[in-house]
């Protein structure tokens, strides 16, 4: 009587242990399905963000190429405009040379200098100021363009500095020296100044000395804007395809973290259903199958001379009785 009732607790004890487990596997194959979940949904963000960063990379470098191009269209814009006010400085010498030093106030060659200085030479230099102004303007934007495009990661474009504050300075340089030219040129008509070839050519030249800095410093900024568009280039294919390869490479991670997931929820599921986590004992049983024949032919094997040798020894005994009979029959 004592048996079965402490039978009874035992069996009620493994019961709820049985129970406890399979609520614990069951909590678990509840969160590898919430692990599942959000595998797949981290594959599909993935993805999404693929595409935001490749078109943020892809806007970035499109704003920032077309700003640089607007900077080096400019650059030739002052340029072209630099050479016609350098040509404008020698028609402007050679009128003077024609004027020679004592001149009428009233002659027709001082009114023509006096409208090549003021209505061509004077606004060909504020072309140039100008132009030299915005592409200044459009670098100063440029460079915060290329600061955000150095926000990407492994990416470094240095930005471009400030040379163009010097074009702007020689331009307003060579403003001024127009200006004194226009005051030495009222000089010369009231008859304060009698060397006019002199006077205009020392103007001049601060102006074309002015304009030639200003077209190397063009030249040379030029050449900066090609580097840095072929290494904004460069730098925004790297940047795709180093969002190309993380993609990939999460990818990968999640789908491999899906697997193990899907792999434990059905080993849990099994738990739940049977009681038992599945186990290999059906490939061992038929390994075991497929063993049992290889042991019976090395048994019939070996009985084979055991059976021989039983014959013979039989066969012995039979001829020694023979010989036994004979022998005592005779005697």
């Amino acid at each position: 009587m004592s048996e079965v009732v402490s039978s009874k607790p035992t069996r009620v004890g493994r019961r709820r242990l049985t129970i406890i487990r399979r609520f614990l596997v069951a909590l678990l194959l509840v969160l590898a399905v919430f692990g599942f979940i959000i595998s797949v949904a981290g594959i599909a963000g993935v993805w999404y963000a693929r595409s935001q960063a490749r078109n943020a990379a892809i806007d970035v470098t499109a704003v920032t190429t077309k700003t640089l191009t607007a900077v080096n269209n400019g650059l030739v814009r002052v340029n072209t405009q630099v050479q016609d006010a350098r040509q404008k400085v020698t028609q402007v010498n050679d009128a003077a040379a024609k004027l020679g030093n004592r001149i009428d106030a009233n002659s027709p060659l001082v009114n023509t200098f006096d409208q090549l200085v003021g209505t061509t030479l004077a606004p060909s230099l504020e072309k140039v100021s100008t132009a030299a102004t915005a592409v200044h303007d459009a670098v100063v934007a440029l460079n915060s363009k290329l600061e955000l495009l150095n926000r990407l990661p492994n990416v470094q474009v240095p930005t471009l500095t400030d040379q163009l504050s010097a074009v702007s300075d020689r331009a307003q340089e060579a403003q001024t020296a127009v200006q004194d030219l226009q005051t030495s040129l009222a000089d010369v008509k009231s008859g304060l100044v009698t060397t006019v070839v002199a006077a205009v050519t020392q103007r001049t030249a601060r102006i074309d000395s002015a304009l030639a800095r200003i077209q190397d410093a063009v030249n040379t900024y030029q050449s900066t804007v090609t580097r840095t568009q072929q290494r904004v280039t460069t730098t925004c294919n790297a940047v795709l395809l180093l969002i190309d390869v993380g993609t990939v490479s999460l990818t990968l991670l999640f789908i491999i973290f899906a697997i193990g997931l899907v792999l434990l929820m059905w080993v849990c599921w099994q738990f739940v259903r049977t009681g038992h986590f599945p186990s290999l004992r059906v490939l061992y049983a038929s390994n075991k199958g497929a063993v049992v024949p290889q042991e019976t032919v090395g048994n019939a094997v070996s009985e084979e001379p055991r059976k021989k040798e039983a014959t013979i020894a039989s066969s012995e005994v039979v001829e020694a009785e023979k010989t036994d009979s004979f022998r005592g029959g005779t005697g």
